[in-house]
């Protein structure tokens, strides 16, 4: 394995305090090392994506074309105020996010993630600002231009991740015969705006892992929103008529597009809002400087559903129903390099719609089979098949609730960072 690549730096589940942190040993550094400039830029290509299937949503999706992606690009800064004192910030230009659906400028770069940071010593780290909310204890995840630490061009389809303002303490401590363990804890407020609306209160997450010496690992998190609705006739809304609580029920971001759709959260299952929502995920891996395989499972599960338009069929408004919803969802990938350079991949992930009687016709399945080459200790050269299944109450976004869809590409990716 390329020893200076991401995938070495990455700790086994302090996967989460270094992302989006670059590559610290090719950045510029300033002020004898007090200030350290990092970046990471990305281009894809993908061949044509064509939506298939009776129940599909219909449309100029249902037949696209090749073409090169807009790239990505981040800038991050890193500064050393004192000792134990330090400011890290991502400025960011991510135009599979919610740039434009935001009405954020859709050219424009902005902030992605930022934190104050205090070292408390002891392997211990507080921070304040925005802070990752994921259930996920290890992490290989794109999100723009950051995407070195995934074997894979997209995410999977049920990645509950997104970024929020808020609290957050990590650790990690060495154990007798090499063990370790990891945590992190946080609360936030379910936004990554400002958000002080009484419907909006508090999100509260917290991770762990344990981490035999030979590769082994066991992780496990959990993430409870607790936002709140009005509701009147059976339809539930915002008093601030935001369409959202937490976005953590939509992942953030992937890297397939259709002709016309974008963002592409359109590839995201949607059965949980993400608004008084429990979450959890349970996960085992086994990991070297060659080979790498992990397998999770996990469970979602609101107060609160999308709006019902019959059958079960919930697609993702700006409207509720007073319903429980209810996933559950599991995956396993592995990753092997062949040589020190060059490596093969595969993901395949399942989600089930759980919610009130749905019992059947309610799976959404992905299968990625990837290849990548590192270039460069931090030039990344990748290539992926990919292909999804959407059952008619699965709660896939490219479905229309009378029936399946399917799609299928393939796609090349590369980046650098530094």
């Amino acid at each position: 394995m390329n020893n200076n690549s991401p995938f070495k730096k990455l700790p086994i589940a302090v996967a989460i305090i270094a992302l989006h942190a670059g590559s610290a040993n090719a950045a510029v550094e300033l002020m004898d090392g007090k200030l350290k400039i990092g970046g990471a830029v990305m281009q894809g290509w993908q061949g044509p994506i064509e939506l298939e299937g009776s129940g599909r949503v219909t449309g100029a999706d249902d037949d696209g074309g090749s073409g090169f992606h807009r790239l990505r690009y981040a800038l991050t800064i890193d500064a050393q105020v004192t000792d134990d004192i330090s400011v890290f910030a991502e400025l960011a230009e991510e135009p599979n996010d919610f740039n434009t659906d935001a009405g954020f400028d859709q050219f424009g770069i902005a902030q992605d993630l930022a934190w104050i940071q205090a070292d408390l010593g002891n392997g211990t780290l507080v921070r304040l600002g925005n802070i990752i909310t994921t259930a996920m204890p290890f992490l290989r995840y794109s999100d723009g231009a950051a995407v070195q630490s995934n074997p894979f061009i997209g995410n999977t389809p049920v990645d509950m991740i997104t970024a929020e303002q808020g609290i957050w303490a990590l650790g990690s401590s060495e154990l007798a015969g090499g063990n370790s363990i990891t945590w992190d804890v946080g609360v936030s407020t379910p936004d990554f705006l400002t958000d002080t609306t009484d419907q909006g209160k508090y999100n509260y997450q917290g991770r762990g892992t344990f981490n035999f010496d030979n590769g082994l690992s066991f992780g496990a998190g959990v993430v409870k929103t607790t936002g709140d609705l009005t509701c009147s006739g059976g339809v539930c809304v915002r008093d601030d008529g935001a369409a959202f609580n937490s976005l953590i029920g939509l992942g953030d971001g992937d890297n397939y597009q259709f002709a016309t759709r974008g963002p592409s959260q359109v590839n995201h299952v949607a059965i949980v809002p993400g608004v008084d929502a429990l979450i959890y995920q349970l996960d085992v891996q086994y990991k070297t400087d060659v080979v790498m395989a992990h397998a999770f499972y996990g469970q979602a599960e609101d107060d609160f559903s999308w709006a019902d338009q019959g059958g079960g069929y919930r697609p993702l408004t700006a409207t509720f129903s007073d319903e429980d919803a209810e996933m559950s969802y599991w995956g396993v990938e592995g990753q092997f390099y062949v040589t020190p350079k060059i490596y093969l991949a595969s993901r395949y992930t399942l989600s089930e719609n759980e919610t009130g009687s749905v019992s059947s016709d309610n799976e959404l399945t992905r299968l990625q089979v990837a290849a990548g080459y590192w270039y460069a200790d931090n030039v990344l050269i990748k290539a992926e098949y990919v292909t999804q299944e959407e059952d008619a109450l699965s709660g896939g976004q490219n479905v229309d609730g009378t029936g399946s869809a399917e799609w299928d590409g393939v796609l090349l990716e590369a980046s650098v960072s530094w």
